[in-house]
């Protein structure tokens, strides 16, 4: 028998607390494919055809969105490397160059003595000398070299071990030293990488070898003839304390030590020196410069290196005769006849290429600046020099390269 509040409504008023339940509740869940209606022409194979071409269109459209991405990022290096391998490995324009094959030459000089300005000038006349590079399998050097650390060929005696650990330790981007510069590597290390432990191991393998090799006629790299370019020492230590040295900002003319890489780098290849952290800027780069071009000399003096010039009375044409390229290239020898000839009409240049066309391509290093000391904003004198021990080295290897150390004059 019902309850009597259910028959008179009991039961709502039972549940009047509780809220009335909402159409959506209340209604029968639908299968969500009964929602997506199949298309009226669906059953049609055309249509079929059409939507299914359009979805591969979408994907192969979403595709050459990252095909042209990866295409504007790494065509440009793949372009660049199938140009090198075309021109200097493929053999198909020209013979191969290997590692062990004789260069006509080798042109060494301290840091900030003009080398870079030299090699930009000698590829105008259609040489290929590479700076800091002798490497021909990727760079184009077969026609020579013109570098600061390929002197170390010249070094006397052998590597010292505490030297190779310091070289070798890390890489210095800003102090040029890396084993490709030198030859491929023999390790197998990864361009990829600028530097890790297997780049470490073959700095390490061509320090040993490079090292004084000229005296001990060991050099894997043959060169005909070595020159020596000058500069003078006060001009070339201006040109690295612009580079290395940040200017005091406490104190006007005045300089911070020189940047570590500088530092750790000639502390490495004068052991001799102890006071590198030490000397301040004008001292630490005068160091720098005279011990390198005293080793070079006496290189020079030794047989080793053929003759010395100075970088800011030679031109670029003259450096290439004394080297013997203009005997074997005679694309350079015709720029060079070019060139002698504008000189004796009085215009003072080159050529830029094209026949008959001159411009100012092949004169000399200014005096008292480069492209790094600009405008010569850094200026010294030999009195700026603190050390007497470095005043009379420099003084020397200023008068064995035809330079005046005791006074401010240009050379």
């Amino acid at each position: 028998m019902a309850h009597r509040s259910d028959r008179h409504g009991g039961a709502v008023k039972r549940r009047a607390g509780v809220p009335a339940a909402t159409p959506a509740s209340t209604e029968t869940p639908r299968d969500a494919a009964t929602d997506e209606r199949a298309h009226p022409l669906a059953k049609w194979w055309a249509y079929a055809a059409v939507m299914r071409a359009l979805k591969v269109w979408d994907a192969m459209a979403t595709w050459k969105r990252y095909a042209w991405i990866t295409l504007v990022v790494v065509g440009p290096y793949v372009a660049w490397v199938c140009y090198l391998w075309f021109h200097l490995q493929s053999g198909l324009l020209r013979p191969r160059v290997p590692v062990d094959h004789p260069r006509p030459v080798l042109i060494v000089g301290t840091q900030s003595s003009g080398t870079t300005q030299m090699s930009h000038q000698l590829a105008r006349i259609g040489l290929e000398v590479g700076h800091e590079t002798s490497d021909a399998t990727w760079d184009f050097a077969r026609d020579g070299t013109i570098s600061w650390l390929h002197g170390m060929r010249f070094m006397p005696g052998r590597a010292p071990p505490a030297t190779i650990a310091q070289l070798c330790r890390r890489f210095r981007r800003n102090m040029g030293l890396h084993p490709a510069q030198f030859r491929s590597p023999a390790l197998g290390c990864s361009y990829r990488s600028t530097w890790d432990k297997c780049w470490s191991a073959e700095c390490a393998g061509i320090v040993t070898r490079e090292w004084g090799c000229a005296a001990r006629g060991t050099c894997e790299t043959p060169f005909d003839v070595a020159l020596l370019q000058l500069r003078h020492p006060l001009r070339t230590m201006e040109s690295l304390a612009a580079k290395f040295c940040p200017p005091d900002d406490d104190l006007a003319g005045a300089f911070k030590p020189p940047h570590v890489d500088f530092l750790e780098t000639a502390a490495a290849l004068w052991p001799e020196r102890t006071d590198w952290n030490t000397s301040g800027c004008v001292d630490a780069v005068g160091w720098s410069v005279a011990l390198y071009t005293r080793d070079m000399l006496a290189a020079r003096d030794a047989g080793f290196i053929a003759e010395a010039y100075r970088v800011e009375d030679t031109y670029p044409c003259e450096v290439a005769s004394r080297a013997g390229l203009l005997l074997t290239n005679a694309r350079a020898r015709g720029r060079c006849e070019t060139v002698m000839r504008k000189r004796k009409e009085g215009v003072n240049g080159g050529v830029d290429g094209q026949a008959g066309r001159a411009t100012v391509t092949t004169v000399t290093t200014a005096k008292g600046k480069n492209v790094r000391n600009e405008n010569g904003r850094v200026r010294f004198e030999a009195r700026d020099v603190v050390s007497g021990e470095l005043r009379a080295l420099i003084a020397d290897v200023a008068a064995r390269g035809g330079y005046r150390y005791d006074d401010d004059e240009e050379p």
